[in-house]
């Protein structure tokens, strides 16, 4: 899932994308509670979800936890949609998933890690004996927020929508590639065409026909993008705006770029959910605040502060301050990395190589005021923690720290005849950290012999732009970075690297028509070890990696990063969701 929480972190400086990614749940990287205090907790023991398909509502009471109340959350990005089909970031997938929106399958968390369990569905799905059938029951008496029973019809109707790229971008990808007729099906709006992929058997049966093995589709099947939407109730894009709830809460006021607040959907059955609570009255979502104003209000606690939460990176003058008031901030585990991205159609390897090697990493970082609280240096683009995975010895000067080298860039640059190459790229020039950052990164570059072309841009623009795939500028569009959605490598490198994602806005390099990298090799490399073996391919997917930072270089990887949030004196139980990078909302209690 694209990251949404890296407006420090990202080399874009701003222009973050996000999540559903899980983090390591071992000993040493826990949950923190709101004792937890902050701390570095990121791992490179082996991440883990594991399945629970006895699971069952209602979710377990918490100790002490109060009702009532509103729970602000304020932070610095800008959601472009809240439409199901289109959820794509770590902030939208949290607020919906874990709030207002049910799916066949879901994550429980609790301080000994995270678990998949059944949502909606009576379990974790039956697969056939060729692999190629996945079959779900729903539960008796599903409904939505306005009192309409859930049925199977809408789960596949929630599903053929998902193929509606060119009217519903952004989303992910995977059942393209996975579902039967996927290849071809361009969704219900304008294919009328019969769906192969996933049909209703009865009013309680959804069976997912596959056109190759997919032994994660559990996983998959917590997406937003497997949430049921009736029909008849769609108003295309405008089913964003207040999309029906089958959740704990559901929306209340939506002001597009700037607020949304959440109210309690009478119609939740808590005794059917095993991972949620409806404790808080109301939810407040405030987009695009500064960081360092909103974590001093919060340290401070005041008013309406005492119960407010953010989940942005801890800023670093704030470190005295943080480090004097541990109990109100949490670090954990998280399933991201972020990267400096490259256009192969229109950037040559030899000067991708040079940007590796120019790549100002601690300017860039000191400039937006990161702290070692919020990231580690990352030399490869898939998170080390995945399981089967093997860190190798860093290629093309791609080490995640140090000031760069631009003297021999330059001579990289002149030895390639590409002296003042442009690079180009959009920063948000109404966010002080990305405009410090951008001057950084600017200097970076021009030391080095390139010509920049920087392209201010309004924050709330910038999913927009990120998602660009005509070219206008050659650097910093698709993911800022990327959260693996579970823990196994079929969750990053096809999202990401084939050349079947060039036009989708969340390839990384453009890798397809018009690039110089090899794609068809990268295409087969990666279609071999999903094939195999569960248990082999973390060893695969490290030669591919390895391959990928030496011979295609299509992004500079910068940080893997770590979960920081900071919440008021009267915000209680903040857990790290460790598969999706983000705080358990549903668990969290004010007073």
């Amino acid at each position: 899932m694209r990251w949404t929480k890296v407006v420090a972190l990202a080399a874009a400086g701003t222009l973050s994308l996000a999540a559903c990614g899980g983090g390591s749940p071992s000993d040493n990287n826990k949950s923190n509670s709101s004792s937890g205090g902050a701390g570095s907790s990121t791992s490179s023991a082996p991440a883990d979800a594991a399945l629970d398909p006895n699971a069952k509502g209602p979710a377990p009471e918490i100790s002490g936890a109060k009702k009532g109340g509103n729970l602000t959350i304020s932070y610095s990005n800008v959601p472009e949609t809240f439409d199901p089909t289109r959820a794509f970031y770590q902030d939208t997938g949290a607020i919906l998933g874990q709030l207002v929106l049910r799916s066949l399958t879901t994550y429980r968390v609790t301080e000994k890690g995270s678990q998949l369990v059944p949502d909606l569905a009576t379990d974790l799905g039956k697969q056939s004996s060729d692999g190629l059938t996945w079959t779900f029951t729903l539960k008796d008496n599903m409904k939505y927020s306005d009192g309409s029973v859930i049925k199977a019809a809408d789960v596949v109707y929630a599903i053929k929508r998902s193929f509606a790229v060119k009217e519903l971008p952004d989303g992910p990808s995977y059942a393209q590639s996975y579902l039967k007729g996927g290849d071809t099906y361009k969704g219900p709006f304008t294919d009328k065409s019969d769906f192969q992929g996933a049909t209703a058997k009865d009013d309680k049966t959804v069976e997912i026909h596959l056109a190759k093995k997919w032994p994660t589709f559990p996983y998959y099947a917590a997406f937003s993008q497997v949430s049921p939407i009736p029909e008849a109730k769609d108003t295309k894009d405008k089913y964003g705006d207040n999309p029906l709830a089958e959740g704990p809460y559901m929306f209340d006021k939506y002001v597009k770029g700037q607020s949304l607040t959440l109210k309690k959907n009478p119609n939740w059955d808590a005794a059917s959910d095993p991972a949620r609570h409806q404790y808080v009255d109301s939810y407040t979502f405030n987009f695009g605040t500064d960081v360092k104003p909103t974590q001093t209000a919060i340290l401070a606690s005041n008013g309406p502060d005492a119960t407010t939460l953010n989940w942005d990176a801890f800023d670093s003058t704030l470190l005295s301050k943080i480090n004097q008031q541990k109990d109100q901030t949490v670090t954990g585990a998280d399933p991201c990395v972020s990267y400096f991205n490259m256009d192969t159609r229109k950037i040559p390897l030899a000067v991708r190589k040079a940007v590796a090697v120019a790549y100002p990493f601690d300017q860039i970082r000191k400039a937006g005021g990161v702290t070692t609280l919020s990231y580690a240096p990352a030399t490869s683009y898939m998170a080390p923690q995945i399981p089967g995975f093997t860190k190798y010895a860093p290629v093309n000067s791609m080490t995640g720290q140090g000031t760069g080298d631009p003297a021999k860039a330059k001579q990289m640059l002149k030895d390639a005849g590409k002296e003042n190459f442009e690079l180009s790229w959009y920063y948000s020039q109404d966010n002080p950290e990305a405009v410090k950052q951008n001057a950084a990164r600017k200097a970076g570059f021009e030391a080095a012999g390139f010509k920049v072309k920087d392209v201010g841009i309004p924050k709330a623009d910038a999913r927009k732009h990120r998602a660009e795939t005509d070219g206008k500028v050659n650097t910093l569009t698709g993911p800022a970075g990327w959260c693996y959605d579970w823990p196994s490598g079929d969750a990053w490198y096809p999202n990401l690297f084939t050349s079947a994602v060039q036009l989708t806005g969340q390839s990384v390099g453009f890798l397809g028509a018009g690039s110089d990298a090899d794609y068809k090799s990268i295409d087969a490399d990666i279609n071999r070890i999903i094939a195999l073996p569960v248990e082999q391919q973390g060893a695969e997917w490290t030669k591919l990696d390895e391959k990928l930072a030496k011979d295609v270089v299509p992004a500079v990887p910068t940080s893997y990063g770590k979960a920081n949030y900071m919440f008021g004196k009267q915000v209680h139980n903040v857990i790290n969701d460790p598969n999706r990078g983000m705080p358990d909302l549903a668990q969290v209690w004010v007073g």
